[in-house]
């Protein structure tokens, strides 16, 4: 059988999230890794995908913090048809990249945009809207902003927009929870307002319509022992329950074309 999903073992955050352990999931690990943390080199990124590759999970991914999100980079890079990137983050990640050898977290869709030719538009729902307010001006042609604070989420008419401003028929759907409120899931970054039964509902929306060919969600809480444990493990519970959801969603989403179906 094949496995529902691969986890990216950058942190060890997902071994205090115990339905990710048995065969249902396939674990890579890349935790002895230096320079991963936030930022990453074009050599750790080529590692990094040599041990994606091959892997027999269906194209869903988890990946951790908010810190490792720039491995969606390489998870987009391997899509062969022209596509549109769906992003659920509170932030844009659309920050010039530190250097032309290096992305971040907070880099990675300026990355992608710059070195895949078939990416083709990007779709950010739920940032901040002062963030909204700083894509680089090279780039706003090809990126449609749905920030927080508009209309909600469940309106036909908001509904109908999102789709419409998705260009091309294939999708990549990447998932930051630091798009959801504090009750909904716990990142160490800023957190938005959206609430996960509305995340929910989009994902159902664009799978229906669209041919996603992947998707990865991350956004977890740190695990440290500095830290305050308690907060840790409730914080796991919480991102757990949120995960679970989310993945239920993505593998009952039964239409043509319309579940996590090609290698990402």
């Amino acid at each position: 059988m094949r496995p529902a999903a691969t986890i990216l073992n950058f942190d060890r955050v997902y071994e205090l999230q115990m339905s990710f352990k048995g065969k249902n999931y396939e674990w890579i690990d890349v935790t002895d890794l230096r320079h991963t943390n936030g930022y990453c080199d074009l050599r750790a990124l080529a590692v990094i995908r040599k041990r994606l590759k091959g892997r027999r999970a269906r194209p869903i991914a988890f990946f951790g913090t908010g810190n490792y999100h720039y491995v969606t980079h390489i998870l987009l890079s391997d899509i062969e048809v022209p596509f549109t990137l769906i992003l659920f983050d509170h932030h844009t990640d659309l920050a010039e990249p530190p250097c032309a050898t290096i992305t971040s977290c907070g880099a990675w869709v300026a990355t992608s945009l710059q070195r895949l030719p078939l990416l083709r538009h990007v779709v950010i729902i739920g940032t901040s809207p002062d963030l909204a307010q700083t894509i680089p001006s090279r780039f706003r042609s090809k990126v449609s902003v749905f920030a927080e604070g508009g209309p909600d989420w469940t309106e036909p008419s908001v509904k109908q927009a999102v789709i419409s401003a998705i260009p091309t028929y294939s999708a990549y759907i990447s998932i930051d929870k630091d798009v959801l409120r504090e009750p909904d899931a716990i990142t160490d970054w800023d957190q938005g307002s959206m609430k996960l039964g509305q995340l929910l509902d989009l994902v159902k929306l664009i799978m229906t319509h669209k041919d996603v060919r992947g998707m990865d969600i991350g956004g977890e809480y740190p695990f440290s022992l500095a830290r305050d444990f308690g907060r840790c493990l409730e914080a796991a519970r919480i991102n757990e329950r949120a995960n679970r959801r989310i993945l239920t969603v993505a593998l009952r989403s039964r239409r043509r074309g319309a579940s996590p179906s090609a290698s990402a």
